[in-house]
């Protein structure tokens, strides 16, 4: 990712910048807190509560700028998928595991964001007023390719 010319595009949202190469840097690895320097601004309008106007925007600002299939999630995220969490509001302490490792322990407060890779099991313990997005990231090396588009004079001929 060419960080230097992506710094440079005029009106892009510090905090989605911040994100992707958050992402960008420990995607795969192992689980990451991201501290952010910005805070994220949901553009005016956006569509729903404003944790679903936070997810959407971040879903899409990130799909744009690295290319990967970012989506909003509610439930329980796919075994194989890449989890994003922003916490919204309140704080949340959570309990990570993975096979074969000792368990972490890590702390989330309002506007943070932790990644976790396929394969981590996170458990939370939450403050009254926690809220958080939780996104899933799908690696583009995992997303099965689309099919070829036949052309319609093709696709005549059989």
């Amino acid at each position: 990712m060419d960080w230097a010319r992506l710094s440079e595009r005029p009106g892009l949202d510090p905090y989605l910048q911040e994100l992707a190469l958050f992402l960008d840097a420990h995607f795969g690895r192992t689980f990451a807190l991201l501290w952010p320097e910005n805070d994220p601004v949901v553009p005016p309008g956006a569509d729903g509560p404003p944790d679903t106007a936070l997810a959407g925007h971040v879903a899409a600002g990130l799909t744009a700028l690295l290319g990967w299939r970012v989506e909003h999630t509610t439930g329980a995220p796919p075994s194989a998928g890449h989890l994003l969490v922003i916490q919204s509001a309140g704080s949340s302490r959570w309990t990570l595991r993975t096979p074969g490792d000792p368990a972490a322990e890590v702390s989330t407060l309002t506007g943070e964001a932790l990644y976790l890779p396929p394969g981590y099991r996170a458990d939370g313990i939450h403050s009254e007023d926690a809220r958080h997005v939780r996104l899933v990231v799908t690696d583009p090396e995992q997303t099965p390719p689309a099919a070829p588009a036949v052309p319609a004079a093709e696709a005549r001929r059989d």
